[in-house]
């Protein structure tokens, strides 16, 4: 009977002691910027991005050229980024423009697209149209927190955050999918900073909490075991058995682990124990 007591014991503390394991593990593991605001995002330990110092009344531009049909055509492409919220984007050309950028928005592109109409410098304009690529509302953050996309589907586009301490500047970094556009903001603001004071972690407080269970459990034990029962040196640990006999217990468990999980033979007189019982483990 005192050996099931203490192999119930011991499967009890060893629950406790995974599930703080795991619990510190999972806490301290969660390494990734979660979203505050559709500019900003923070670490478990405080530190993050935030944009919101470049939120400015204008759009940052960045345009790049593409050659098309070895020569023959051109395209300019301008695209126009607005940190944090959506505003509205300022059109001033009204004729020939197929104008998608109607509603506030945080992403736009202008393709300005012309051919070459003969081997000398005349050009003829064949496109010119604006389209929303996307809304501060539709974005996420990358686990690293270097990085904005915004969810425009059938589009991803993407704003790296580059940490500069020059001037706000936007730049293009890949257009070769035209659905999965990658723009590059220089900012200080894209700096990893402290943003949210933080105070002791989930994994800290399991960890309090569990030490004050074992405090309080060896205080009461052995108070009890020594004034209501009278025990004298050694016998005063609560539980004594169970702790004198656990390295035996934790060799069982290991051997029950390596027989994969299965009750070992029954060897001996038919007297012996129960093979579905616990004692039998």
């Amino acid at each position: 009977m005192d050996r099931i007591c203490n192999k119930m014991c011991l499967c009890n503390l060893s629950i406790i002691i995974v599930f703080l394991a795991f619990s510190t593990s999972s806490v301290s593991g969660e390494d990734v910027c979660v979203k505050k605001s559709p500019c900003s995002c923070v670490f478990p330990n405080g530190t993050g991005i935030d944009l919101t110092p470049s939120n400015t009344t204008t759009f940052y531009s960045a345009a790049t050229y593409q050659e098309m049909k070895k020569g023959l055509q051109y395209r300019l492409i301008t695209y126009y980024f607005h940190p944090c919220t959506d505003l509205k984007f300022p059109i001033n050309a009204t004729v020939n423009v197929t104008n998608r950028c109607t509603e506030p928005l945080a992403l736009c592109s202008h393709v300005y697209t012309f051919d070459n109409v003969n081997t000398t410098v005349l050009f003829n304009v064949s496109s010119n149209h604006y389209d929303n690529i996307g809304y501060s509302e539709k974005t996420y953050f990358s686990n690293d927190g270097r990085s904005i996309i915004y969810d425009n589907k059938p589009s991803n586009n993407t704003i790296l955050l580059v940490c500069s301490q020059g001037e706000n500047r936007l730049q293009p970094y890949s257009l070769d999918d035209p659905h999965e556009v990658v723009l590059a903001f220089y900012s200080k603001d894209a700096c990893l900073r402290q943003i949210e004071e933080i105070g002791r972690s989930t994994g800290s407080t399991l960890l309090v909490v569990f030490f004050s269970i074992v405090i309080f459990y060896l205080v009461l034990g052995v108070c009890t075991k020594k004034f209501l029962m009278g025990a004298t040196g050694i016998e005063v640990i609560p539980n004594l058995a169970f702790w004198t006999d656990l390295p035996n217990l934790v060799r069982d468990g290991w051997a029950f682990a390596i027989n994969g999980f299965k009750l070992p033979p029954r060897v001996g007189a038919t007297s012996s124990p129960d093979p579905n019982s616990y004692d039998s483990i």
